[in-house]
């Protein structure tokens, strides 16, 4: 038992972990778009569809997640072809819809873990 919670520990922590380095990517975005710094919000952008694409919990069934995940991806492309194009309206409309697409994501999250944590008497 000791183990099973060290390792789920040891996971939650690689998970914020990860968590945290795309959300300093997507300011790394904002700071671009801000300055007028069309590489550096190209860059992060980048990073940020990257890590996307190779993130464990795209391996999950859940069918929202992956729809979620795939509309993700199209705003993070439609963002980098309007930096690519200097188009900071343009950038700046994807980069809202990135910001949306985060915040509905991780608030479907917590509230699938809150429930877990309930049924399975992990709740605290």
């Amino acid at each position: 038992m000791l183990g099973l919670l060290v390792n789920s520990s040891l996971a939650g922590q690689e998970t914020r972990d990860f968590m945290r380095k795309k959300l300093n990517f997507a300011q790394g975005v904002l700071e671009g778009l801000t300055l007028e710094k069309f590489d550096l919000a190209i860059t992060n952008a980048v990073f940020l569809r990257d890590m996307s694409q190779t993130n464990i919990f795209r391996l999950t069934e859940n069918r929202d997640y992956l729809a979620r995940s795939t509309n993700f991806l199209r705003s993070v492309d439609a963002l980098i072809n309007a930096a690519r194009d200097q188009n900071l309206e343009r950038a700046t409309e994807a980069y809202t819809l990135v910001a949306r697409s985060c915040i509905e994501c991780h608030k479907m999250f917590r509230r699938e873990q809150f429930l877990k944590r309930q049924t399975d008497g992990t709740f605290k």
